[in-house]
């Protein structure tokens, strides 16, 4: 399944550099993170849980988490719901001030008088460079990003609850000359692209150049395909326009022949107006190699016109 071979893919491939884990797990934990107020120590303080049903993913958040918080954070799975195979999978982040301060630094939430909240738009002065853009856009794409099947259509897109964040997404994809778009739906906004090239160019800027591979060998197939059928579509209507051809002029020979004959004809009509009848089903290139002496393709059409002509004339004389 190419959606989740390229989620498996980036999902298993881990930054080198320290400003693209913090970059890519921002982008996690504003896209799949959540804020729940819950008992620590008799005191109400807001717990950050993220969650995914892919392990893979799962075990990347997990040592993001640890590498960015330096510490090992609590997982718990749960068995999916409607009895789906699998699990889901939550890392649990500790309720104390140190995680808040350090989820609001890497630009996951925003904590106002009222409270805490999850930031609305893109931590922007976390992506001072291109290849954290790549990092963040991977991390939306794996917190809640799909990609199409390339043998059904080009397809790609990603979730989110803001139209804010949404906007800056397009923003980032823009700067990697994406152009997509933005629709809003019931539970938040799609940013989207269609279209092979918009699809390869955001797989190879998150890095998932296995699925960029396959999705370039459909295209390949695609397009071997419709040159294919191209081919044999132009065939069949030159074949079709042929076959209608040479039936129109024997039946303007056959009414020639009913009223003055064939013999009335000049040596040379009478002569391919003998063989059409005989050879209806070869084209005119064929008909004029059979003559003696050969004559040219141009040649026979000219004949067959004037045999056409002939008919018409005859057959109004005789209305």
């Amino acid at each position: 399944m190419f959606y989740a071979e390229t989620k498996g893919e980036l999902a298993r491939m881990m930054p080198d550099s320290e400003c693209c884990i913090i970059s890519e797990l921002s982008a996690i934990a504003r896209s799949c993170g959540r804020l729940e107020m819950r008992q620590c120590d008799g005191e109400s303080l807001p717990v950050f849980e993220i969650s995914t049903e892919n392990a893979a993913f799962a075990r990347k958040i997990m040592a993001f988490v640890r590498n960015v918080f330096r510490f090992k954070p609590k997982v718990r799975f749960t068995s999916r719901k409607r009895g789906l195979p699998g699990n889901k999978y939550t890392v649990e982040l500790p309720c104390d001030a140190d995680t808040l301060r350090m989820l609001q630094d890497i630009g996951v939430i925003s904590q106002k008088r009222g409270g805490v909240s999850l930031r609305n738009g893109i931590p922007w002065s976390l992506l001072s460079k291109q290849c954290c853009l790549r990092s963040y856009l991977r991390g939306v794409f794996l917190a809640r990003g799909y990609v199409q099947n390339p043998e059904k259509e080009y397809h790609m897109e990603v979730m989110t609850d803001s139209l804010t964040h949404a906007e800056g997404i397009v923003r980032i994809a823009e700067s990697f000359d994406v152009m997509p778009r933005i629709a809003s739906r019931k539970k938040g906004h799609m940013v989207y692209v269609k279209g092979g090239d918009d699809v390869a160019q955001l797989l190879r800027v998150m890095g998932a150049h296995s699925a960029v591979l396959t999705l370039e060998s459909v295209r390949v197939l695609r397009s071997v395909r419709g040159d294919v059928n191209r081919v044999v579509n132009c065939e069949t209507a030159n074949l079709t326009k042929a076959v209608d051809a040479g039936l129109a002029q024997v039946t303007a020979i056959r009414k020639i022949d009913e009223i003055i004959g064939l013999g009335s004809l000049s040596p040379g009509l009478q002569e391919i107006a003998r063989l059409r009848l005989a050879n209806p089903e070869m084209t005119l290139r064929e008909l004029g190699r059979m003559l003696s002496p050969p004559i040219s393709k141009s040649a026979v059409n000219h004949r067959m016109r004037r045999l056409i002509q002939t008919a018409e004339r005859l057959s109004g004389n005789v209305g």
